[in-house]
């Protein structure tokens, strides 16, 4: 971790810790810990890391000591794939949806509304098809019994798993009728982190 080149780019640009923790849905001691090698640069917050301070993607991994030696690594895919995505609805369907996000507090930054893709939830009221409305402001606050929203990495297979869950500090479990589904995940802020808390839910159609 190449921490004062991050802290020269953040000079070079006029943006602070703040900012980039701002744009990761994060509070500043994440920043902070990331500089000092205590967490790990994921991919999501990378790009984070690449907007606020206005440089390539790659170079934010290289300099974070995750490309280098790993650089023919597959990269972090799929951040869509696994119980929930987030909507990218058609645009005569847009209106509707975002009118009902509002109605719920939605249409802010940091506010986004995904799908539901699977039955992970069922037992909890949440099928697949419908559309919740995740807050990552709130990702570090989520208590026990909130709805979240959270990524699963495999880092030796570049991949990751989006997870909804209800969270039971320090763990997620599901509310499924699968047996298959009900394996609880230990949230341990590097391989499972927690994205965002779900503050609403409605039935599309």
């Amino acid at each position: 971790m190449d921490d004062k080149w991050f802290k020269q780019q953040q000079k070079k640009v006029g943006v602070t810790a703040e900012d980039i923790a701002n744009e990761m849905g994060r509070t500043r001691s994440v920043v902070s810990h990331i500089y000092t090698g205590q967490q790990k640069m994921s991919l999501e917050w990378a790009k984070a890391f690449a907007k606020v301070l206005q440089v390539p993607l790659d170079e934010v991994l290289k300099k974070a000591g995750v490309l280098g030696a790993e650089a023919e690594r597959p990269p972090v895919r799929g951040f869509s794939d696994g119980d929930a995505r987030p909507w990218t609805g058609k645009p005569g369907a847009r209106e509707d949806v975002d009118q009902k996000a509002r109605a719920f507090g939605g249409g802010k930054a940091g506010i986004d509304v995904w799908t539901v893709s699977t039955e992970v939830m069922s037992l909890g009221g949440y099928l697949s098809g419908d559309y919740i409305l995740v807050d990552t402001h709130q990702s570090e606050r989520c208590r026990a019994g909130d709805i979240v929203i959270a990524q699963k990495y495999d880092w030796q297979t570049g991949s990751a798993t989006t997870l909804l869950r209800r969270y039971e500090p320090p763990v997620l479990v599901s509310a499924s009728a699968s047996v298959r589904e009900q394996r609880v995940t230990v949230v341990d802020g590097q391989n499972v982190v927690i994205k965002g808390k779900v503050i609403a839910s409605w039935r599309g159609g």
